[in-house]
């Protein structure tokens, strides 16, 4: 079996941007922004639930509430290191 020697693929004309590129920043760049938005909001989450903590007297309801802090900010900690990650590897 032999090569077709012409491509299927278009070439790019010199100046002119690479439309597959450009797409993929676009999709990037909404990833990275529900990332951030995500990370915010389980760090708000934890906040909320911390300040909750300090007003409450029992142990079980200190056991929810402290649980609660740990697993929003371990979420909102992990986000944030993919971010940092995520903008690592575009440069």
């Amino acid at each position: 079996m032999t090569k077709n020697p012409k491509s299927t693929l278009p070439k790019l004309v010199r100046g002119e941007t690479d439309p597959a590129r450009d797409e993929g920043e676009k999709v990037n760049a909404k990833i990275e922004a529900a990332f951030e938005k995500l990370a915010r909001k389980m760090r708000d989450r934890a906040d909320r639930a911390k300040g909750k903590l300090d007003g409450v007297t029992k142990a079980d309801k200190r056991a929810v509430l402290l649980r609660r802090f740990e697993l929003y900010a371990d979420a909102a900690t992990y986000l944030e290191e993919r971010l940092l990650h995520r903008e690592e590897q575009s440069e």
